[in-house]
């Protein structure tokens, strides 16, 4: 018997090509995202100055901006709820601009929301070079359990079944819902615990079909694990003297 390779839905779709592979690209962008959260949370410049390695990689790689600010306006309520209190609970002023006197709850406000830009532009550029079943085995290959990149892989690839039958409820209760009516609080959640019931009926389904293939719970991995090349090594150093000389010349 042996394990099943699962491929996610969005395989056909072209991805942009990076010279470095998959693990380097994995290594580089935590690295980054590691350098990006240590930066202080009075320390605006910093952050800024980060956001230029996503901003020379988007205009290398020619990746469209479009889709990237979409995901992110998705996100930004989210964002803003978290720097909200920071100007409440921190009140010290930190300096005057034309009169005005800004405070260090406002400055790390801003720090968090741009650290939260950078990072989710980053995380989204990883994604979009690397497609998803060679990030997750990038994810195997340096350490990574393989039961919880399994969990992933299939989350991922089940969770387009997930929003087509989310969606067919949706439309199916907007048909009855006449004047309003129907798109209440309890009605949603009544729709939100028959979507629990569907899927985890149709996951015992598909466990069982991939069971009877010969599913054994892991993945298969018919390329051998590609060693690390001299551009990926020049990549990952150059890389982490760029990160370190951005947060030598910013720190305080």
């Amino acid at each position: 018997m042996k394990d099943i390779n699962i491929r996610s839905r969005d395989n056909k779709a072209p991805h942009l090509f990076i010279p470095i592979g998959d693990q380097p690209a994995l290594i580089l962008s935590a690295m980054f995202l590691l350098f990006v959260l240590s930066v202080p949370k009075y320390n605006l410049p910093a952050v800024i100055s980060y956001a230029s390695f996503p901003l020379l990689l988007i205009t290398a790689a020619d990746i469209p901006v479009k889709p990237l600010l979409h995901r992110l306006l998705l996100l930004s309520p989210f964002v803003l709820l978290m720097a909200a209190a920071n100007p409440w609970l921190d009140r010290r002023p930190f300096f005057d601009l034309f009169g005005i006197t800004v405070s260090g709850g406002v400055i790390s406000g801003m720090v968090i929301v741009v650290k939260s830009m950078v990072t989710m532009i980053a995380l989204q550029l990883l994604t979009l070079l690397v497609p998803f079943y060679r990030l997750a085995l990038a994810l195997k290959r340096v350490g990574v359990p393989e039961l919880f990149v399994t969990q992933l892989l299939l989350v991922y690839r089940y969770s387009f079944l997930l929003a087509k039958e989310a969606g067919a409820m949706k439309r199916a209760r907007d048909m009855r819902s006449f004047g309003g009516k129907g798109k209440d609080l309890f009605t949603t959640a009544k729709l939100i615990g028959s979507l629990l019931i569907r899927t985890t009926a149709r996951a015992e389904k598909i466990y069982m079909a991939m069971t009877a293939r010969g599913f054994q719970h892991g993945l298969a991995e018919k390329a051998e694990t590609p060693p690390f090349t001299r551009v990926d090594i020049a990549a990952l150093f150059f890389s982490f003297l760029s990160f370190l000389a951005v947060r030598m010349v910013f720190i305080h």
